[in-house]
């Protein structure tokens, strides 16, 4: 069979009734507050998305990254458009994601402005090198990914970077990962099945 057989035409989706008692339109916009709420439940990996080049240096701790596809290796990161290090990424047009172990929040409080530590004083540690595009690299990361931005389109308060990763960085050492849930910094433990 051929392929253009087997692709269906889009079809719009059936509309479907509120149900009884819904307080609002499915179309209305939830409260920001309650979407906080509701992703604070949610555990994220806490990474550090650093860049480096000729419009400076700038890291920031983040939550919203993901993988996007493997061919070619990309991967999805959301800048708050407030956050210095927005506009210096999309200048560099380079960054590294630094995703950090358990042991290490207190690498995500700088990050996150605890302490208003000037930027440059936030790279000063010895655990700071490159990879490929010269975006700061933790050396204690789990995992790094070294990216060129491919794409940054912007979306209400966020900047949406799709980034090709370049270079990879995983530690030898298996750690437990740094989560941010409920709040609060975390950690994962293996489950085991009987």
């Amino acid at each position: 069979m051929p392929l253009a057989e087997l692709i269906q035409p889009a079809r719009s989706h059936a509309s479907v009734a509120p149900s009884p008692g819904a307080s609002r339109l499915a179309s209305d916009p939830i409260d920001p507050a309650e979407f906080r709420a509701a992703l604070s439940r949610v555990a994220t990996a806490v990474t550090v998305v650093a860049t480096n080049g000729e419009h400076g240096i700038a890291g920031v701790t983040c939550s919203a990254v993901c993988s996007v596809c493997d061919t070619p290796a990309t991967v999805l990161v959301c800048v708050n458009r407030r956050s210095f290090a927005n506009g210096v990424i999309k200048r560099n047009g380079v960054l590294c994601v630094n995703w950090l172990g358990a042991e290490h929040s207190e690498i995500s409080q700088v990050f996150s402005g605890v302490g208003e530590l000037p930027m440059a004083h936030r790279f000063a540690q010895t655990q700071w090198g490159t990879l490929a595009t010269g975006a700061p690299h933790c050396s204690l990361a789990l995992v790094a990914l070294d990216c060129r931005v491919a794409r940054a389109m912007e979306v209400g308060t966020h900047s949406v970077f799709l980034a090709e990763v370049v270079k990879t960085s995983i530690a030898e050492a298996i750690e437990d990962p740094l989560v941010y849930c409920q709040r609060r910094y975390a950690t994962t433990r293996p489950i085991v099945l009987n």
